[in-house]
């Protein structure tokens, strides 16, 4: 793909934030998406370098492109193209940005798990190929630090890739580890970096690993797409969080609320066999643990859940 410095030609907004566009870039020969931050009104120096009021979300974007450009797998998705410095006008100014290009996708899990378009048979495909990548990406010594619906792009309905790689890290030095995790605490963060974040003002933290909050985010993120809500009743787990307290000491009483009831139910309807329903809450149960009892993501790429699917699957053909 050649080197674009105009491209505000055939550009289709997909996301906006405050100092954020994401666009869908539609070519001749391919179709791209660019994920730009604005500079704002500031002088460039030098347009290989990135000088700006928003020069962290800048930073974000650069090591997002760093780390993609170090990874080849087949469920992680593919960069082609970072520019530090260009103009982009999506809005009838003229701004500075730096853009990343992307591979396109058709849609994230998260709006497609929303417009109830996700059997259960394709949310174990797509898990199945997310997992993969995740433990593909822990092998080469990096957390992804931001695993989410939202940034499981739907390539087409037979592959899904992991994206969005600004937060990730190689956790080497922990006086750095608070500068690359998440900014603010959300369903899918683990109980662990929600004890970092309240308490790294007052120093008083523990220290925590970022593999397995990864595993947690997955986990979450399948309980999310099968069950349509999150597994616990704040908006991120805490140890006074009521539904994340009966799932790690009274997991019976868990699986027994109303919610997760009625889909269970809606599954037998659908001829899910019952040992299938019973992995997968096995599976859960083990990637929501503490930490300390928390599965890996090898223990997780290898669990009898993803196992008795494959021979499901096998048997049906």
């Amino acid at each position: 793909m050649q080197q674009i410095n105009q491209i505000a030609d055939h550009l289709y907004l997909i996301q906006q934030g405050n100092n954020s566009y994401i666009h869908r870039q539609l070519g001749e020969s391919d179709t791209v998406v660019i994920k730009s931050v604005f500079h704002a009104q500031l002088f460039m120096e030098d347009d290989s370098v990135c000088h700006s009021v928003h020069q962290r979300e800048c930073q974000d974007l650069q090591n997002e492109w760093k780390i993609l450009s170090q990874l080849n797998h087949p469920y992680i998705i593919k960069p082609q193209q970072f520019i530090a410095n260009h103009q982009l006008d999506p809005a009838g100014g003229n701004l500075q940005c730096c853009s990343l290009f992307l591979e396109n996708a058709s849609c994230d899990l998260h709006t497609l798990c929303k417009s109830n378009e996700t059997s259960f048979k394709i949310i174990i495909k797509y898990f199945t190929q997310i997992s993969i990548a995740v433990e593909y990406l822990h092998s080469q010594y990096i957390a992804h630090n931001d695993i989410k619906l939202e940034n499981m792009l739907v390539i087409n309905r037979n592959v899904i890739k992991l994206a969005d790689f600004g937060f990730s890290y190689r956790p080497s030095y922990e006086d750095l580890l608070s500068k690359w995790l998440p900014r603010t605490l959300t369903t899918y963060s683990s109980p662990e970096i929600v004890n970092f974040r309240l308490n790294v003002a007052d120093g008083e933290y523990d220290e925590f690993c970022l593999f397995a909050s990864d595993v947690y985010a997955l986990t979450t993120a399948l309980f999310l797409a099968v069950y349509k809500r999150p597994p616990i009743m704040g908006k991120f787990p805490t140890i006074d969080d009521q539904y994340y307290q009966l799932l790690i000491n009274q997991p019976d009483i868990f699986w027994q609320l109303d919610f997760i009831q009625k889909v269970d139910s809606q599954l037998m309807r659908e001829q899910i066999p019952k040992q299938l329903l019973e992995n997968l809450k096995d599976l859960i149960e083990g990637g929501l643990a503490e930490e300390y009892n928390r599965i890996t993501i090898q223990e997780f790429v290898n669990h009898e859940f993803f196992k008795y699917a494959k021979q499901i699957e096998a048997e049906q053909y």
